[in-house]
């Protein structure tokens, strides 16, 4: 059985507005080179037009050869939803083991790439590895900071989360009518774009509620806290319209 290469990356994990996307890409090791043809690189080094044209490039590959490919993202609702009993790495990880599960089987042998989630990368890769090694037995793990730059598969997964989450943020922008910028709480077109997002008696879905910047841009248009989401619904605070409650 012919060996891969799995390599999986995460985009949007500070941002305030949009999701957390992780994705995972498989090649076999005879294909890697591939990569170099269609231009990877880190996914921050290269233009979003460059990024797009890679990305066609991948999904083109993935019908020719026996390349398999995931995208998993995970929502502003869900988000602050799991940091009520879970930190974001614990996220992310599970989000990570979901992925690299989704592009193999118990059979695959593969040396499985990613960047690490945390400041201890080989800390990182064998706790990977005893997460998963009943379900899979035959991947190893590896795990260094910049991985995305070094490894051609992992960057080629970086690069296909990354035009994912533009994507869904220039979708945002023009559903909203107005640009909400990267999302990130450093680009002052997001911080303008969260004084309209959290006008209403509730902040826009788009928006993760737990974090500071969201928190910070609502104080600013209201004299109550910020509402919780829960597994429950959501819930308001005092002075809120309680006919806002919603169930999920």
């Amino acid at each position: 059985m012919k060996p891969y290469v799995i390599g999986v990356d995460e985009v949007g994990r500070g941002p305030a507005i949009g999701p957390l996307v992780v994705a995972s890409l498989a090649v076999p090791e005879n294909d890697v080179q591939k990569l170099i043809k269609i231009g990877v690189r880190d996914s921050k080094k290269i233009s979003k037009a460059k990024r797009e044209m890679i990305e066609e490039d991948i999904y083109a590959a993935l019908k020719e050869c026996d390349w398999k490919f995931c995208v998993l993202p995970i929502s502003p609702k869900s988000i602050d939803i799991s940091r009520s009993f879970k930190s974001l790495n614990e996220i992310e990880e599970e989000a990570f083991i979901e992925a690299i599960k989704n592009v193999s089987l118990k059979h695959t042998i593969a040396t499985v790439k990613l960047d690490p989630i945390g400041n201890r990368p080989e800390l990182f890769a064998r706790r990977m590895y005893s997460r998963l090694h009943l379900e899979r037995p035959h991947l190893d793990f590896e795990s260094t900071k910049g991985m995305d730059d070094t490894c051609l598969v992992t960057g080629a997964a970086s690069i296909m989360a990354k035009v994912y989450r533009d994507r869904i943020i220039a979708d945002l922008s023009n559903e909203l009518g107005f640009n909400v910028g990267s999302g990130y709480p450093s680009d002052p077109t997001t911080i303008e774009a969260l004084k309209e997002l959290t006008k209403g008696e509730l902040p826009h879905d788009s928006l993760r509620w737990t974090w500071a910047t969201t928190s910070n841009a609502w104080k600013k248009n209201h004299t109550v806290p910020i509402p919780t989401r829960t597994t429950n619904g959501i819930v308001l605070q005092q002075g809120l319209n309680p006919s806002l409650w919603s169930g999920g």
